[in-house]
């Protein structure tokens, strides 16, 4: 392994030299920097992270915990603050959690142990001491969820947006038994998104029939779970609302399943507009979220929390920030309005 003694050797400094140019030292003149980084890349020289954490530094990296990578939400997002990080010269480290508190935890002390440099965690609906005890270790800012037990920056959607722009969509269409499948309650953005949806049919004078709405992990097979209970009504939904990515997967396969014709039987708007909504059926009307706009800023926030006053990167130092980033419709072939449905069948 190529060493700074070797680099130092070639261009003929002492290696304390080395050592300050490659940290980009201000006492170190600009051409010796450049000979020494020109040398340093000829032979194929590559930092010690673990020595350079042990220096009480860091070691350069940069700890993403999501639930599931399966999720193209956080897949996407992942893409994007994987590039914004690798331009200031940190690569991230992927961490999936499953929403298990002991995961999270376990997650938590490898990337404090690693040294890393700062974490962006979408957490679980009720971390643990310990990993609030970790967290408090390392610069860190949240993502998509919000903990109240976390005191630290949020970047994330309007979740109330989003399912008041599904149901409204839903309402204009006169369709007024309307289903939900939804995530957990104990998740910030399961309470959020199902508390609009109750409040905008409310505000139509459209009662909220609990045998129509489910609520359960955000994973597909949940979704497809739900949905065949809340379509097994009787008197069926004329409109279903899903408020998650990985739920909206399990549901249309439910619905394709059941045989339901959408929109004329059965009115859809997915969560979140993968590229796949657009090819199945006759494309599915769902809520959009800017992802890419969503991820960039989390970043960007987490490299302002790094740079903090003293560089300490305390993300307690002052009340926490918060970005909120607005959902829209994409209107597609799987919602039609109830009045011509009904003429149609009438025919």
């Amino acid at each position: 392994m190529i060493t700074i003694k070797d680099i130092a050797r070639a261009v003929g400094v002492a290696p304390s030299t080395v050592a300050r140019a490659l940290a980009n030292h201000p006492h170190v003149h600009e051409n010796t920097k450049a000979r020494i980084r020109e040398e340093a890349a000829r032979l194929g020289y590559v930092a010690h992270a673990p020595a350079r954490a042990m220096r009480g530094g860091h070691s350069g990296l940069i700890g993403l915990m999501i639930p599931d990578i399966r999720n193209d939400f956080y897949s996407t997002a992942a893409q994007a603050i994987a590039e914004a990080c690798a331009a200031s010269g940190l690569q991230v480290v992927l961490s999936i959690t499953n929403d298990d508190v002991a995961r999270e935890r376990d997650q938590l002390r490898g990337l404090v142990s690693a040294r890393c440099a700062g974490v962006i965690v979408v957490p679980t609906a009720a971390p643990n001491r310990e990993s609030l005890a970790l967290l408090q270790q390392i610069p860190h800012v949240q993502f998509i969820r919000r903990s109240r037990a976390i005191r630290a920056p949020w970047f994330g959607i309007d979740d109330a947006a989003a399912t008041r722009i599904a149901a409204a969509h839903l309402l204009h269409l006169g369709h007024r038994r309307i289903a939900y499948v939804g995530g957990d309650l104990a998740l910030s953005t399961g309470a959020d998104r199902f508390r609009s949806f109750e409040q905008t049919l409310k505000s139509h004078r459209v009662a909220v029939p609990r045998g129509l709405c489910a609520h359960g992990p955000g994973d597909a097979g949940s979704g497809a779970n739900a949905t065949r209970a809340v379509l097994a009504a009787n008197p069926r939904p004329t409109a279903l609302v899903l408020a998650g990515s990985r739920l909206t997967v399990g549901a249309l396969d439910a619905v394709r399943e059941l045989g339901l014709d959408v929109p004329r039987e059965l009115s859809v708007v997915g969560f979140n507009d993968s590229g796949a909504l657009g090819w199945w059926g006759k494309g599915v009307t769902s809520v959009g979220l800017p992802v890419r706009d969503i991820a960039v800023a989390c970043a960007a926030g987490l490299l302002g929390v790094l740079r903090g006053a003293g560089g300490s990167g305390d993300p307690t130092s002052g009340p926490p920030a918060a970005a909120t980033f607005e959902p829209f419709l994409v209107e597609r072939g799987s919602t039609a309005s109830l009045v011509a449905n009904s003429r149609k069948r009438a025919a």
